[in-house]
């Protein structure tokens, strides 16, 4: 009880600096790793609050960790925070309040984690937004030696659990002979032709694949006069599925589709992976449990997760797959959708700054449970065991 105590009155203390924090960044909106301005920011709070703190981590310029060893045996608990903006919206997902949140968190740990043993880290996560910034981290080993990691995003409800879709993104092309069409149409082979009969295979297998997954394209070229016969085309693909082996089938499935066709018209297929592939989130339930009490406790009105608060894909996915971890959501106001304007206006508001200490607080009380109770050590390590099973992550 003294811990949790510390651990509030610590948030409280540091809410002028978190807001500031959080200000900061919403006035400095910068995208997919130029978060210069906002990472420094970012570095310059924790190093001020005694973590030992390095930039350009996981070969990432504006990444940032930021470590306090308690120098005692016991777990190591990372808070990640992110601080890029969405292109062309500035804050409109809420970044800036994420930064501040695990800021607090951490800073609120640090100040009983003497006394528990361990480690705690903050960690600046740059590029969420279609640059997969963590999962560059973690081809570069940044979270390998964590033993829960939590991260807590803005939204029009809270709650513990998440949803997420995995994903592949790839460009596609076929390559023909270019010929006159009017004239000499026997003389060309068409790009075209492949491209159109590959999206009507697509719409004839949605039956097949239902709810599973998707696959959506666009025709990004599809030639460039009508009375040419065109001798290049390409589309532009994601695959995303619930179910990250699913999704990997139908990346092949499309592959197969796209080789088949080629043979069949006499064309050349090619494709490419564009961008980080995403895994679907899988939040450890042990961390959800607690984090669920936690909120609770402090006046939080926890909701389940539905598909209608709308469905996206997170590098976070990536991370749920590693490590046991969790992204949550909390409330800044109902019935405001985020990546809209309104949102952005509201995450650098009075109601943006308000959940900074909640979310502070509740992770950090997360935390502070996990490490003091060797059960749930023990039944973290169990849970993240049976899902690397279940989902054949081994």
């Amino acid at each position: 009880m003294a811990d949790q105590k510390i651990i509030q009155k610590t948030v409280d203390a540091l809410m002028p600096e978190l807001i500031a924090l959080s200000d900061y960044i919403w006035q400095h909106p910068e995208y997919n790793f130029k978060e210069v301005k906002s990472s420094a920011a970012f570095a310059g709070i924790l190093t001020r609050l005694g973590f030992q703190v390095k930039q350009g981590v996981g070969g990432l310029d504006t990444a940032v960790r930021a470590v306090f060893d308690s120098g005692r045996p016991g777990l190591h608990i990372g808070f990640l925070g992110e601080y890029d903006a969405v292109p062309g919206m500035g804050h409109a997902c809420g970044h800036n309040l994420m930064a501040a949140m695990a800021v607090g968190a951490g800073a609120a740990l640090k100040s009983v984690i003497q006394e528990l043993g361990g480690k705690v880290s903050v960690i600046g996560t740059p590029g969420e937004e279609g640059g997969g910034g963590k999962v560059i981290m973690l081809e570069h080993g940044v979270f390998d030696e964590y033993d829960a990691l939590l991260i807590l995003h803005p939204a029009n409800e809270t709650v513990v659990n998440d949803i997420s879709y995995s994903k592949t993104d790839l460009l596609v092309d076929f390559f023909g002979k270019k010929a006159h069409a009017a004239t000499w149409p026997e003389e060309g082979i068409s790009a075209l032709t492949p491209i159109l009969a590959l999206f009507n295979l697509i719409a004839a297998q949605r039956l097949e694949v239902a709810d599973r997954g998707k696959i959506l394209g666009v025709i990004t070229k599809g030639g460039e006069e009508a009375i040419m016969i065109p001798d290049h085309c390409q589309a532009s693909f994601t695959v995303r599925s619930y179910d990250n082996q699913y999704r990997i089938q139908l990346v092949d499935q499309l592959i197969k589709m796209g080789e088949g066709l080629a043979a069949l018209t006499g064309t050349r297929f090619e494709y490419r992976f564009t961008g980080p592939t995403y895994e679907e989130i899988r939040n450890n339930p042990v961390l959800e449990k607690i984090l669920e009490e936690k909120f609770t406790a402090l006046g939080e009105v926890v909701g389940p997760r539905r598909k209608e608060l709308g469905i996206g894909t997170t590098d976070v996915g990536n991370v749920t797959h590693r490590v046991p971890a969790l992204q949550s959501y909390i409330l800044v106001a109902q019935g405001m959708r985020g990546h809209t304007p309104e949102f952005e206006e509201t995450v650098g508001g009075p109601l943006g700054h308000q959940v900074i200490r909640t979310g502070a607080q509740a992770m950090a009380l997360t935390a502070l449970e996990l490490m003091s109770d060797p059960g749930l050590q023990t039944e973290l390590k169990e849970s993240f065991q049976r899902m690397k099973t279940q989902y054949g992550w081994e």
